[in-house]
């Protein structure tokens, strides 16, 4: 049985479908279906009308270039978005906005936010994710990678692997040991490396398809400053755990949409 929407809801939804119309072409088949030397050209182009419009980072506060939606308008957004086959944002997104992005909103200082999250926006930093180690995946709080703290900035040194899509960004959020004295669970931080200094290297992990989509992680003496730690020192498992929250939680939010949208298109 389909849901029962208030007028409001349904009001927002006509709304969405005018921007979708005004600036898709009609024979629009979804991002499958463009060339894929188009694709990146369209991707930036999109992520300009969805910031545009407010629909970039629908659940962030206006104050910081959200779209201050309501729980029950980002339920349309998803739903429209996934009928008519496109992207809620550009690339990276999911890292910038849905991941580090509301880890920040939740956990970061008022400095913080001010300084990352319009420039996450604006897409003059782009993010990645530094967790998976090579000798800690499914077990992630045995990591290995090292922050220790000299003067004023933090020391990092380590690998991280799997790295998505990192030849694309301009920081990185690492889990690091900062006490290695205390229980595994404990003694980690949550650390916002900047990725364009020499002690951070980045290697391409070939797949068979011949794509390199995941990189590995070196981290030799890189550096970033004192106050890009989020939340407390020797508390990120903590932070760490509400970032993975709003990754599931993106993908229980959509999943149903996507499965509903595809049972539409079957029995039309």
């Amino acid at each position: 049985m389909d849901p029962t929407y208030p007028a409001a809801a349904e009001e927002f939804r006509d709304e969405l479908r005018v921007l979708l119309a005004d600036n898709l072409p009609p024979d629009w088949r979804g991002t499958g279906a463009l060339p894929r030397e188009h694709l990146a050209e369209w991707q930036l182009s999109w992520r300009a009308t969805l910031r545009d419009n407010g629909l970039l980072a629908p659940a962030w506060p206006t104050d910081y270039g959200g779209g201050g939606l309501s729980e029950l308008e980002q339920v349309v957004l998803a739903e429209e978005f996934q009928r008519a086959g496109v992207p809620t944002g550009g690339v990276n997104d999911n890292f910038s906005i849905q991941m580090v992005g509301n880890t920040i909103l939740h956990w970061g200082t008022p400095e913080q936010k001010a300084r990352f999250l319009p420039r996450i926006i604006s897409g003059d930093d782009v993010w990645c994710q530094g967790y998976s180690e090579p000798d800690a995946g499914s077990d992630l709080a045995g990591l290995g990678c090292r922050a220790d703290l000299d003067g004023d900035e933090w020391v990092i040194n380590g690998q991280k692997i799997w790295t998505s899509a990192g030849q694309t960004a301009d920081w990185i959020f690492v889990l690091c040991r900062t006490d290695p004295d205390a229980p595994k669970h404990r003694g980690i931080s949550f650390v916002l490396c900047p990725m364009d200094q020499d002690g951070v290297d980045l290697r391409p992990i070939r797949m068979l398809s011949g794509d390199s989509e995941f990189n590995e992680t070196f981290f030799t003496d890189a550096r970033t400053a004192r106050e890009n730690v989020v939340g407390e020192v020797n508390g990120g498992w903590a932070v760490a755990m509400t970032l993975l929250g709003y990754e599931r939680g993106d993908a229980a939010a959509t999943m149903p949409v996507m499965f509903r949208a595809e049972v539409d298109k079957l029995t039309e």
